[in-house]
């Protein structure tokens, strides 16, 4: 039950950091967001070394790695440091990632010291890795794990990762962590070509523990898989399969859609449905990511470089004045900035519009219906 416990509120203490940011208008197009002084939440990349080979992966195909070149992962002292800035600052949750993070031989040594100095703990693993000492280890630092199912098949979710076998070792990894009590969050990264089995990857994952089904959809990361992001009309499939899997599974006590959409992207018909599920997007204020190399970015799928943490310390990196277009909302287009819906919208996920529009998927004006319509309904 303290598993359980800690999971829903670190579930719960998100979205209250996420709808307690409220933005004051000084005019139609100008806002600012009271910004805090630390990100509630952090990405911490301890490697970029991994056992799968997912082409959908930000950060094997992240231009901050293309930036960084052969620049050396943070040593176990540079990530300690690092670790202790965060705690300093007033950071309360650290997510633990990669890469797999279970590939870096001191992870452990590095999550123990996290926890001594009381912060929220999160992992993010394809539970390929886990063995029993593992996953002893595991339980006596995280209340919660989360690892990616991509397919209702054993073969599809292999291909998808490029790895044979793994989905057999990742459902042998999940249930070590159950054994020991450790809740377990299933994410699907949602492709056009998975989109329609999200309830089918519910209905086999099912299991007292597992607490948690959360869906991102794609972000192209290559012009060779473009076909795979979704549209407007997937994104409505992905609410319809969110709503059945809530309603047919009671073990999954939390279903959330991770990623924001844009009010404005779909229909005005499904915009009541949509606010249910969507989060406001924290990119710049809310939360940020280190990369394996020490480097800050505002979100764990911009490329859009902070800062290093090689030559600033975390506070310094997060005070700068480069942060202040997030706080004035200026990495928004003008018309997100003028709607009466950005306090709930937040603009959606930059990134994922971007990626839109570099394939073409997107018109010029941001989202496919106007603002407009939206406040109207028609």
């Amino acid at each position: 039950m303290a598993c359980l416990d800690s999971g829903k509120r670190f579930i719960e203490s998100e979205r209250k950091a996420c709808g307690s940011i409220r933005h004051e208008r000084l005019s139609r197009d100008t806002v600012i967001l009271h910004r805090p002084l630390a990100p509630f939440y952090v990405q911490l990349d301890v490697t970029n070394a991994c056992n799968h080979k997912c082409f959908f992966c930000y950060n094997a195909s992240s231009s901050v790695c293309s930036v960084m070149g052969s620049a050396a992962e943070l040593n176990a002292d540079e990530v300690l440091r690092v670790i202790d800035e965060l705690s300093a600052a007033g950071v309360i949750s650290i997510n633990f990632n990669g890469g797999e993070p279970l590939a870096r031989r001191d992870f452990f040594e590095l999550a123990e010291h996290a926890a001594g100095l009381g912060l929220e703990l999160h992992l993010n693993t394809n539970a390929t890795l886990i063995n029993e000492e593992c996953a002893d280890r595991i339980a006596g630092l995280f209340p919660s794990a989360c690892t990616s199912v991509l397919a209702a098949s054993a073969a599809k979710h292999d291909q998808l990762v490029g790895v044979s076998g793994a989905f057999g070792a990742m459902r042998r990894g999940v249930d070590l962590l159950l054994a020991r009590g450790v809740k377990v969050e299933i994410l699907v990264c949602a492709l056009r070509e998975n989109y329609q089995e999200l309830y089918e990857i519910a209905r086999v994952m099912v299991a007292d523990g597992i607490h948690a089904f959360c869906v991102v959809r794609y972000i192209s990361v290559n012009s060779a898989e473009r076909d795979q992001v979704l549209g407007a009309k997937e994104s409505i499939a992905v609410l319809d399969a969110l709503e059945r899997i809530r309603d047919s599974f009671p073990t999954y006590l939390e279903v959330k859609l991770s990623d924001p959409i844009p009010f404005c992207e779909i229909p005005p018909e499904h915009i009541e449905r949509l606010k249910q599920w969507s989060t406001p997007c924290q990119v710049g204020y809310g939360l940020c990511r280190i990369s394996a190399q020490g480097i800050v970015t505002p979100c764990t799928i911009s490329s859009e470089i902070m800062g290093d943490l090689r030559r600033s310390s975390f506070q310094e990196i997060w005070r700068d004045g480069a942060w202040s277009k997030f706080e004035r909302c200026e990495h928004l287009p003008v018309d997100c900035r003028a709607c009466d819906e950005l306090d709930g919208c937040r603009g959606g996920c930059i990134g994922y519009d971007d990626c839109r529009e570099l394939i073409e998927k997107r018109p010029a004006q941001r989202g496919l219906f106007t603002l407009a319509n939206l406040r109207t309904g028609r």
